[in-house]
């Protein structure tokens, strides 16, 4: 069955069936009769009860549940009105809110498509970097006074105590001397936007820099840097299931637009100039 629900001709057809279904829930509105008659149904009314004990924790009284039925019964007579009289055309509020609703139940359609896990593997294959794992880093670091960054033989100093064992890594303010498995995101944002691209370009096992940030120059021992990968499906399909019901909500909405414009003759008339 979902193979089945995954072939893109069944795609269309169910689109095509929800644009029918789609007005039948738009009209569906709990009211019956002809145009100067207003019967409220039996569902609005359990609608309405609902309403009130969830707001209030309790059924409605009959007086109060006459009041809301009346109430209804009001709003509606408003509503038709303001269509007659044309109110609602050219608002802009009532335009998008209208647009909202029939995306919202589009959006509803296309979530009862289920993928299969080849639908899965072949949305991970398309989007590789959007699944891929942070690269990781290990690594030590020296902080060098900025207000002393100018003194390039301090910064060699340094880096020659380092390289002796005469000098430990040691933080300087929010700055650790350590990091531990980091990924790029954590590094980036502790240090400063392509940071880490900077620790891709050094060897490990030995200290070396300078190393500029958004603090400063620092140097730093590389001591192990894992690549990021794509992990298996089985260990991120909640992921994958997600993003693959994006995409899909996206093409189904583009597809409805497409079918709901066919039938419409669309004229733009430019403004001089």
């Amino acid at each position: 069955m979902k193979k089945l629900v995954g072939e893109p001709l069944v795609h269309f057809a169910l689109i095509g069936a929800a644009l029918f279904v789609l007005y039948g829930l738009v009209n569906d509105d709990g009211l019956a009769g002809t145009d100067n008659e207003i019967m409220v149904s039996a569902g609005r009314i359990e609608q309405l009860v609902s309403i009130f004990q969830k707001t209030w924790q309790r059924p409605p009284t009959v007086d109060e549940l006459k009041s809301l039925i009346d109430d209804f019964v009001l709003e509606e007579v408003y509503y038709r009105q303001a269509i007659a009289m044309g109110i609602d055309r050219n608002d802009a509020v009532i335009r998008r809110r209208l647009r909202q609703k029939l995306e919202f139940l589009t959006d509803d359609m296309a979530a009862a498509l289920s993928p299969t896990d080849a639908d899965l593997a072949a949305h991970i294959a398309a989007n590789p970097q959007a699944f891929k794992t942070d690269t990781t880093y290990t690594f030590s670091q020296v902080f060098v006074d900025p207000n002393r960054t100018g003194d390039d033989r301090l910064v060699s100093d340094t880096l020659t105590q380092l390289r002796n064992g005469d000098l430990s890594p040691q933080g300087y303010g929010l700055l650790p001397a350590y990091f531990e498995f980091a990924p790029a995101q954590t590094i980036d944002g502790t240090f400063g936007a392509g940071f880490s691209q900077s620790l891709d370009k050094l060897e490990t096992g030995q200290w070396t820099g300078p190393v500029e940030s958004g603090f400063g120059v620092h140097l730093i021992l590389l001591q192990e840097r894992v690549p990021g990968f794509v992990p298996e499906l089985a260990d991120i399909r909640p992921i994958v299931e997600r993003e693959w019901a994006n995409e899909k909500r996206t093409e189904t909405r583009q597809t409805i637009n497409e079918k709901l414009l066919t039938d419409y003759d669309v004229v733009i008339e430019w403004p001089a100039g």
